[in-house]
């Protein structure tokens, strides 16, 4: 089995403030050893449950917070930005199933630790069109139907308690782990770390030896996205093809959701 993980920095273990996840302060050094070490189990349980191929991509800000050293034989690391695919760049090559590792939960999100989607300029992501008619939608969301359109379901996510409530309201049958409990924006409580790596560590060993859930599939579904500022509409509406609905929002037409992703990182991009 070929395992791909995306793994992001603000739902790890240990971690609660802005400064740990800027990149280059003392605060983010330790951070990123913290992201290493929920990464790692998370790893080991995979291995564990039969997986003989694991990609990484690591997905925050610059995709430049893990080192390669130390890694298993059979896992191999996607490093950088400005990929396509973004936080997913590797789900493409093949991956039986996703993981989401440290991963947050979307804008606006009440007592949700670090919450955004993307960029802190954007204030919220609707998914528009379909049978559930308008759905608030966060990066995991967003994240989970780009491997949906490579075939691949989403099977476990962790990070606080709300973005495990995020991911199992989405993904029905998930296997989620809550290494912290949201407090606010900028607190949490969180678990001892050899409990929330036992944690990690047996959730990704019963996320492959469990029923899969089913592939998410978002293709013919629009996206629409506020902004805090009318500055950045402006510069978001630079996007071809991108409708601006009033002041705040813009509206990315429907597609296939990978045109639609694609357009939206370029909204991200010109922001």
């Amino acid at each position: 089995m070929k395992v791909f993980i995306s793994i992001d920095l603000e739902g790890v273990s240990g971690v609660c403030q802005l400064a740990q996840i800027e990149h280059g302060t003392d605060e983010w050094q330790g951070a990123r050893r913290l992201m290493r070490g929920d990464l790692d189990a998370v790893v080991a349980g995979c291995l564990e449950a039969g997986a003989d191929e694991i990609v990484i991509c690591d997905a925050h800000d610059h995709g430049d917070n893990l080192e390669v050293t130390g890694l298993p034989a059979g896992v191999s690391l996607v490093s950088g930005g400005g990929t396509a695919l973004s936080m997913m760049s590797g789900v493409e090559t093949g991956a039986d199933v996703a993981f989401m590792v440290g991963y947050h939960a979307r804008a606006g999100t009440a007592q949700a630790t670090l919450a955004h989607t993307y960029l802190f300029a954007i204030t919220g992501a609707v998914l528009c069109g379909g049978p559930d008619g308008e759905v608030a939608v966060g990066e995991l969301g967003l994240n989970a139907a780009v491997a949906g359109a490579f075939g691949v379901p989403l099977v476990f996510a962790s990070g606080d308690d709300k973005l495990a409530d995020e991911a199992q309201a989405l993904v029905p049958g998930i296997e989620t782990v809550t290494v912290k409990d949201g407090l606010s924006w900028s607190a949490a409580q969180f678990l001892a770390l050899d409990a929330a790596r036992t944690a990690l560590r047996t959730g990704a060993h019963r996320a492959l030896t469990g029923p899969l859930p089913e592939v998410l599939d978002w293709n013919g579904r629009s996206l629409r996205l506020s902004f805090g500022r009318p500055d950045r509409c402006d510069q978001a509406v630079g996007c071809p093809g991108v409708t601006r609905l009033d002041g705040l929002t813009i509206e990315i037409p429907a597609a296939d959701w990978l045109s639609v992703f694609a357009s939206f990182i370029t909204c991200v991009n010109l922001i």
